[in-house]
């Protein structure tokens, strides 16, 4: 599969790392893997920590997640890794808000769900930017098991979010 690039003068105009891509001048495109490694896991490695150390655990929880497969991703597994952490972070997003409408939380969970709720629509928001940007197709729009194909990729965000969850929950 070819590596995706984008334009920088797209990649600016997000808003996204503005002043550190335009300090950037190797070449007028950027590859997704440099992207994803100079530019989106540090800092999504800067949030989470500013996260950790007020004590918003919940928060930095998928950020930690999203940073683990981003830092140093195989280039032939880049664009499965992004839908798989999206896949995740929408399926959070998803739980967040049902647990907001449907579950009796006492104060301490529904704090715990807001910062998790918080977390997934930023993570979310970044990683569709990434995806209309690089002009990503959707490698396999069945991510995760069906009676036919396996995505081992996808399968492999998602136990480790299954690992993350218990760890900090």
């Amino acid at each position: 599969m070819e590596i995706p690039y984008a334009p920088l003068k797209e990649l600016r105009s997000t808003g996204y790392f503005y002043d550190k891509l335009k300090a950037y001048s190797e070449s007028p495109d950027m590859a997704l893997s440099t992207y994803c490694v100079n530019f989106v896991s540090p800092y999504l490695a800067e949030v989470s920590a500013s996260y950790d150390k007020t004590g918003l655990f919940h928060k930095s929880k998928i950020l930690k997640l999203a940073i683990k497969y981003l830092s140093n991703p195989k280039d032939d597994e880049l664009i499965d890794l992004i839908f798989g952490i999206r896949k995740i972070a929408a399926s959070e997003v998803d739980k967040a808000t049902r647990a907001d409408f449907t579950d009796h939380l006492d104060k301490a969970e529904a704090w715990a769900n807001r910062q998790k709720l918080q977390s997934a629509e930023f993570l979310l928001k970044l990683l569709l930017n990434i995806i209309k940007i690089f002009r990503l197709p959707d490698s396999n729009t069945n991510l995760g098991k069906t009676d036919e194909n396996v995505n081992p990729t996808f399968e492999a965000i998602s136990e480790s979010w299954e690992i993350l969850e218990k760890k900090i929950s």
